[in-house]
């Protein structure tokens, strides 16, 4: 019981990130170093599953390479059995050559930035995600995000930052716009106390207490910028060539995944519709038909299902091309629709066939 004790008092105080799990992957206990490379509590760790914390495969003799955090780590794994019961030990070692090569270092970062995008499916999640990364990338001080009022476009709002600063300037600052020509996408801004084109930034960096911005502008249209990113950074700062390049990069890179993902939150809600015709979709139309049945049984009432097919469909694809015949597939569909009565349900049923309940 003593030595049980011991070892884990032993092994929990470790800075050393290491994680002991079940073969399954489930955290049975953690070093304070694997916490702290995390940056979650130690006693949260455990019942976890590895996987949900990094993406890694769950087996003995695992030695791989990945980044956490922006930096290069080589993961271990090994097997051992103690009196019947089996678990893994993770070791995680960092590639202390990576330091020396900051241009790697920040290549990693950029990696895990692109990795986020492609996992996070909500922009104000990936914000915060990246901030931090963004922040230890330039060096600055702080990061705000600046997004454009909907009731009046000329004004930046303050909405979030990787210090909770922007709470303290909500109500005291907001950044009105005189000329669109101010802001583009793909052309950072540098201001200190200088910059005089748009001198209520300057107001915002002595209310702040910092001394240059860098702003990266972004948006949805690439003709409209609706957000800026603000670096902020104590002392009188101007960006190298390639910080400049970086600066550029990231005013593309995080419109692009803006449009990403109000594209696809526009998908998800028009995924119960058929594009073309405007009906409900094949999917959804099945489903409401199952629950029809359903009700129908339960309740012993009736309902009707009549379905109107298009023949020779292919073929006359084949004649007049997709759009032609899409076309008319429109105009059956609005002829469904202004006829029925509003208790009616059309949907189309693959493309030659509709189906009215």
């Amino acid at each position: 019981m003593f030595e049980r004790e011991l070892y884990k008092s032993a092994f929990g105080a470790s800075p050393l990130p290491i994680v002991l799990t079940d073969f399954n992957g489930n955290i049975l206990d953690a070093s304070i170093g694997f916490a702290m490379l995390f940056e979650v509590q130690r006693d949260d760790l455990i019942g976890l599953n590895l996987k949900e914390i990094i993406d890694i495969e769950i087996k003995d003799s695992l030695e791989v390479k990945t980044s956490v955090r922006g930096e290069f780590y080589q993961i271990f794994s090994q097997k051992f059995e103690v009196e019947g019961f089996e678990f893994l030990v993770f070791s995680f070692s960092k590639l202390e050559q990576l330091e020396a090569v900051p241009t790697s270092a920040i290549l990693t970062k950029i990696r895990d930035i692109f990795d986020t995008s492609l996992k996070t499916n909500s922009f104000p999640q990936f914000v915060a995600d990246t901030f931090p990364v963004v922040q230890s990338i330039f060096g600055s001080q702080s990061v705000l995000l600046f997004k454009r009022s909907k009731n009046q476009p000329a004004i930046f709002f303050p909405v979030f930052s990787s210090d909770e600063s922007h709470k303290q300037i909500r109500d005291k600052v907001s950044l009105g716009i005189e000329s669109e020509s101010l802001v583009s996408i793909g052309y950072p801004i540098v201001a200190d106390e200088r910059y005089n084109e748009w001198p209520v930034i300057k107001v915002l960096l002595e209310l702040m207490n910092f001394e240059t911005a860098w702003i990266i502008p972004f948006g949805f249209d690439e003709d409209f910028v609706d957000s800026l990113i603000f670096l902020m950074f104590h002392d009188s700062k101007k960006p190298s060539p390639e910080e400049h390049d970086l600066l550029v990069f990231f005013s593309y890179f995080y419109s692009l995944v803006y449009q990403k993902m109000e594209y696809k939150k526009e998908f998800e809600a028009l995924s119960y519709k058929d594009t073309v015709s405007q009906t409900f979709s094949e999917a959804i139309l099945k489903e409401f038909l199952n629950l029809q049945c359903e009700q129908a049984k339960r309740y012993g009432f009736t309902f009707s299902a009549m379905m109107v097919r298009i023949e020779n469909y292919d073929k006359l694809v084949n004649i007049y091309g997709n759009y032609a015949v899409e076309n008319s597939v429109q105009k059956i569909a609005q002829t469904f629709t202004h006829n029925l009565r509003r208790s009616d349900v059309v949907g189309r049923l693959g493309k030659n066939a509709f189906v009215i309940i």
